[in-house]
């Protein structure tokens, strides 16, 4: 379906014997529909002889008309033109697949900067600007009188006759999309928020239908937002590079790569402001960064000392005991709880198994503690209160001078632990630098 919406002018629906430009429009575009939203004055000069919608009827006889009465008198003030854009909006829910035609020559010239304006937001609106005949303004041709014979104006319509020139050109308002869609995706990028920036590149697509933008943008926008949760082999099958840099992980070992990007998730979400949610995953995070310390320091096979209970999966304290007796003491030694037979193993445990274990780097022993001793203050805080927490306030609670030093420490631990170069700079800030150099 082909809609066209248009305001009405003084040069509607004809004028100095020519097609006014909403007239024009209709001849040459053949739409099905046509939504004429009418001022208070162009209201009373339809009411008075119908010459709108005859003109237009003239042209194309089953043409569905539909009138907006705005009841609008200060049609030069822009502040006032509202009604213009809200029955606009409201069109594309009621047919949000059909092809809109906007008129870009009628009505007063703040009608015709709300027009412009509505062509270049939307990608499947048509914006169209007839010349009038003289190739230049026609305001001096007289506009029709109220008590004109509308049959007989249309009778003498010169642009009824054949090989008339079709004079409506589509101005080329892509830059201007560009422009506007340049923004919003470096606003959505910086943001790391991929979902929203794919979804704004699809839908701009005849804007980027001239290969202004370079092919491999879209595979990588996609590759992050796979990768960003935790969907690392799709986002390979997205994309492998960018540009020459190749953005497979670091590191080969399945954990450690799950653990690395886990904690570039983490990066994200404080990057993002996610507080809340960057906390809450420190815990887990710590958790499965020291099983793996401990299966790669001590051995330790924890699927032979776990076993399936009623509440869960628990450590059976009794083997654990038999197959890490030093372990199992120092656990024993730190405990508040030394005697027990099954164990729900934490970080805070795992700390205890360490404490006095002797070939354990006491510097990197110093550093857990501290990431424990700050998880712990700021999960009490977050647990026990029912406000909204600022960095500010959790900085305070656990005595820190920023969650960022607080991330910081943590990526230490974790390439010292991994005996990895410790990275800086996340896969995500790559990926963002060189699209937003595309799209440039």
């Amino acid at each position: 379906m082909r809609i066209l919406y248009t305001p009405v002018g003084d040069t509607d629906p004809i004028r100095g014997c020519y097609d006014g430009a909403m007239l024009h429009i209709v001849r040459y575009y053949n739409p099905d529909v046509a939504i004429l939203v009418l001022s208070k004055d162009m209201e009373k000069k339809e009411k008075s002889n119908n010459r709108f919608s005859k003109a237009l009827k003239h042209v194309k006889a089953d043409l569905d008309i539909k009138l907006i009465c705005t009841g609008l008198e200060d049609v030069h003030r822009i502040d006032t033109l509202q009604p213009f854009v809200d029955h606009f909006y409201e069109m594309l829910t009621e047919y949000p697949d059909a092809e809109i035609l906007i008129n870009l020559s009628s009505g007063t010239p703040q009608m015709k900067l709300i027009m412009s304006y509505l062509s270049v937001e939307h990608d499947a609106v048509r914006g169209i600007q007839v010349d009038s005949p003289q190739g230049g303004s026609n305001r001096s041709e007289p506009a029709v009188n109220d008590d004109e014979d509308i049959e007989i104006i249309i009778e003498n319509n010169l642009d009824d006759q054949e090989d008339t020139e079709n004079r409506c050109h589509e101005p080329q308002m892509g830059y201007i999309k560009r422009n506007n869609l340049k923004q919003s995706l470096h606003t959505l990028i910086n943001s790391y928020k991929y979902k929203e920036a794919i979804g704004l590149y699809h839908g701009y697509k005849r804007t980027f239908g001239d290969g202004v933008v370079i092919i491999d943008v879209l595979p990588l926008l996609e590759h992050a937002q796979l990768r960003l949760g935790l969907d690392y082999d799709g986002a390979l099958q997205k994309s492998r590079k960018v540009g020459s840099i190749n953005l497979s992980s670091i590191f080969t070992d399945k954990v450690l790569r799950k653990l690395h990007e886990f904690l570039m998730l983490m990066e994200v979400r404080l990057k993002q402001g996610q507080i809340e949610d960057f906390v809450l995953k420190t815990t887990p995070f710590m958790y499965e960064l020291m099983r793996y310390y401990f299966t790669k320091e001590f051995r330790v096979n924890w699927r032979q000392v776990e076993k399936k209970t009623s509440k869960g999966v628990r450590l059976d304290m009794v083997a654990f005991k038999n197959q890490y007796p030093k372990l199992y003491e120092s656990w024993q030694e730190n405990s508040d709880t030394p005697y027990l037979k099954e164990l729900q193993v934490s970080f805070y445990h795992m700390l205890h198994m360490l404490e006095n274990y002797d070939t354990v780097d006491r510097s990197l022993l110093k550093q857990l503690k501290e990431i424990r001793r700050i998880e712990q203050k700021i999960r009490n805080k977050m647990a026990h209160e029912i406000v909204v927490f600022t960095e500010r306030d959790i900085c305070s609670a656990a005595d820190i001078q920023s969650l960022q030093s607080f991330l910081h420490q943590i990526k230490d631990v974790f390439f010292i632990i991994t005996g990895q170069e410790k990275q800086n700079k996340l896969v995500y800030d790559t990926i963002n630098t060189y699209v937003l150099e595309q799209i440039q």
